[in-house]
């Protein structure tokens, strides 16, 4: 179940710290050695007054040492016994915690219910470095110690988290936060409901589709995911950019749909699988392959580009981001990837003979310009004198018939 906290995300990770736990843990002494001592005192008293009462007296010697003996006699049979009362109470709860939380080890209930009920006050050197809160470790995916009670009863406990993993933890049945990377505390009321992979994740899925006309279509492709948003100017040299908020989201997506933590990434493939599959039904098999029916083929870097935004757009409203999305293989029926082969060489034959038409009749129009050019500017030029005359005569004699056999070559 989740709450939702009323405290920064960025916080979460300091939210809890060592030095608090051990002022908490005076709390929690105090609240057990004030009531014993209330308890003793009444009798305490009783000894001093009665041996104040005795000395007034003047008793023998004798007299004083025997009444003494038994006042302290009494006073050590009743520190005695509320000690046994205590212990027997501690090792009932640890009885309890046992069958109740199904731990393993009964040392490790008995110790869990001091720690817990007595805590760890602050303690003078060198005892502050021998006497410290448990630790809980975190390599690869496993807990160390393995099936440690931080996970079924809760703190306090010191956390150590390694490069991209991180614990989330719950309060009460409900959502406290998520830390990750490093070191953080682990609170009384706290325990540890997940530990959660953030990635990346590089995995191959395989999407089969029917097109638009009924052509089934397989298609391989490859994704790389983790939990997170896409990198920032600031995080360029960051592996994976911690999002605590993304984290919470794919973890509580994940239990809604009865599923483990670490199974995130199994809801993110579907999405990217429904995705692409939804694309190729919506398209006629040549609007998927050939530029000509659509700009957006479907291994063009655009569609590709546009397929990995809209992913994106739903993987984020779960807290993962698909970092790298590749189709490497597309697969038709043998018999339509023949038939495609020869319509598409016929089109490719129709569009050289377009082209080779196209380009002779340039060469004409270019010849019949250049000879239209001409014959105006002999049609446009008049003799102006003589000479001018002479000139024309002996072009329209000679020059012009060349001109004309030039026409005709």
């Amino acid at each position: 179940m989740s709450t939702t906290p009323h405290i920064d995300p960025k916080d979460w990770q300091s939210l809890y710290s060592e030095n608090r736990a051990h002022r908490d843990s005076l709390k929690k002494a105090g609240k057990l050695i004030l009531p014993v001592l209330s308890a003793l005192l009444p009798p305490l008293l009783f000894l001093i007054i009665y041996t104040a009462r005795l000395l007034e007296n003047q008793p023998t010697q004798e007299i004083v040492k025997w009444r003494l003996a038994q006042g302290i006699t009494l006073m050590i049979v009743l520190i005695i016994f509320t000690l046994l009362c205590i212990r027997y109470l501690f090792k009932t709860a640890a009885r309890f915690l046992e069958k109740f939380h199904n731990l393993t080890v009964e040392n490790d209930a008995a110790s869990l219910v001091r720690l817990r009920v007595l805590g760890l006050p602050p303690l003078p050197p060198p005892l502050s470095t021998w006497i410290k809160f448990p630790a809980v470790s975190l390599k690869g995916e496993k807990l160390d110690p393995p099936d440690h009670w931080s996970t079924s009863v809760g703190g306090p406990a010191k956390l150590n988290i390694s490069t991209g993993h991180a614990f989330y933890l719950e309060r009460g049945g409900y959502f406290s936060r998520v830390v990750g990377q490093g070191s953080a505390f682990l609170d009384w009321n706290e325990r540890i409901s997940a530990v959660v992979n953030v990635g990346p994740h590089s995995e191959e899925m395989s999407i089969t589709a029917w097109t638009k006309e009924g052509i089934k279509v397989d298609v391989k492709a490859k994704g790389e995911y983790f939990l997170g948003h896409s990198r920032t100017e600031d995080e360029d040299n960051i592996l994976i950019p911690f999002d605590a908020e993304a984290i919470r989201k794919a973890v509580e997506h994940t239990f809604k749909t009865g599923k483990e933590a670490n199974e995130w990434l199994v809801s993110a493939v579907l999405q990217t699988k429904g995705i692409l599959g939804s694309y190729i039904s919506n398209q006629f098999l040549d609007d998927l392959f050939l530029k000509d029916n659509s700009s957006l083929t479907l291994l063009s870097n655009a569609n590709i580009k546009e397929l990995h935004n809209t992913i994106n757009a739903r993987l984020q409203q779960y807290g993962v981001y698909l970092s790298n999305f590749q189709i490497f293989d597309v697969i038709l029926p043998p018999k339509v990837r023949e038939l495609r082969v020869e319509i598409w060489k016929a089109h490719h034959k129709n569009i050289e003979v377009v082209t080779d038409g196209e380009v002779k009749a340039h060469q004409i129009r270019m010849r019949e310009k250049a000879r239209a050019e001409i014959q105006r500017d002999l049609i446009f030029t008049s003799p102006m004198d003589l000479t001018g005359s002479i000139q024309t005569t002996f072009l329209n004699r000679f020059y012009c018939p060349f001109l004309y056999c030039l026409t005709k070559i």
